[in-house]
């Protein structure tokens, strides 16, 4: 399924919005790099007013009690401070934006304005995890959220040399969303829409390449079973298992998050369906444990997870 080219429906401030980002990164070509990032960090939290500061804290009432528990520092700080991960998280987001911005421009394998992908993300050893796994022949299915910067994840396989495709949502009516999917193809990834058929997925598996999939948000239009996250209930889509499943292969979690002046990438072992239990045990049980990673990765890094996007149900 290909996105929908520009239609004279599409909403005006989207246009405009497309426009805006197209212009950014032709510019981006002639201001130097960190004065482009401390530009954006400094509007950064702006950015998270209104309804995505509402949506911050929604998120954040939720995984109180578990955070808390898990990560007591950040709790004193919310306790004299409610706005200040909503401050953190948008600088982040600034320092994010601007990777994608240079990644735009072009990123791909044997691409020399991607050099800096290579010097900025550190492969952490556990990376051997997932060359065992490519090693049989039967591609990854890599698991990741919305956490450190995941399109600098994905540029880096690409040009480790791995080939594959994220599956993403490709917005209709909206120009400005497929900024992002020109953005990958821009690295050298291509985007495989959610509600395309999983013969294309599958396709990239059955190639020996790399399929990724962010997991970890609430995305009511897909089939979704209320799994843990933070300790409180959250639909999460069954979509991981279903792979896992029909490809009869493990999930890798892997994350790309900001440690100290580098970001580094690493592997986690990969989840494995049980095949001692019923289809519907064993799926709950894999996106048990997948949502326990991410929950695990949130706590040791809450700046660098994407607070301001919907995670939980709005109608409990």
């Amino acid at each position: 399924m290909a996105p929908e080219g520009p239609s004279t429906t599409e909403p005006l401030r989207r246009r405009f919005r497309a426009a805006g980002l197209r212009a950014l990164v032709r510019c981006a070509g002639a201001v130097p790099p960190a004065l482009l990032e401390s530009g954006l960090r400094r509007i950064g939290p702006l950015a998270l007013g209104g309804q995505p500061g509402a949506v911050v804290s929604a998120n954040l009432n939720e995984g109180a009690e578990w955070l808390n528990q898990h990560q007591p520092s950040l709790g004193s700080e919310l306790a004299g401070d409610p706005a200040a991960l909503t401050r953190r998280c948008g600088r982040f987001a600034a320092e994010q934006f601007a990777h994608w911005v240079r990644l735009a421009r072009g990123a791909g394998p044997g691409d020399r304005r991607g050099d800096w992908v290579d010097r900025l993300v550190e492969l952490d050893p556990s990376i051997e995890i997932l060359d065992r796994v490519l090693a049989r022949g039967r591609g990854a299915i890599i698991v990741t959220a919305h956490i450190g910067d995941w399109e600098l994840l994905c540029a880096r396989l690409r040009r480790r040399g791995h080939e594959g495709a994220v599956v993403g949502r490709v917005r209709q009516r909206d120009s400005s969303h497929r900024w992002l999917v020109d953005m990958r193809r821009a690295y050298g990834a291509e985007t495989i829409p959610q509600e395309a058929t999983a013969r294309a997925a599958l396709r990239v598996l059955k190639g020996g390449g790399v399929l990724g999939l962010l997991t970890d948000l609430h995305v009511k239009r897909l089939d979704h079973r209320e799994v843990p996250f933070l300790g409180a209930a959250a639909p999460t889509m069954t979509a991981p298992a279903a792979f896992a499943r029909a490809w009869r292969a493990p999930l890798v979690p892997v994350r790309c998050v900001r440690t100290g002046p580098r970001y580094t990438m690493s592997v986690e072992e990969p989840l494995v369906l049980r095949p001692d239990l019923g289809r519907d045990a064993a799926e709950l049980d894999l996106l048990t444990r997948q949502n326990e990673v991410f929950s695990r990765w949130i706590a040791a890094s809450p700046e660098q997870w994407a607070w301001y996007l919907p995670r939980f149900a709005t109608d409990r």
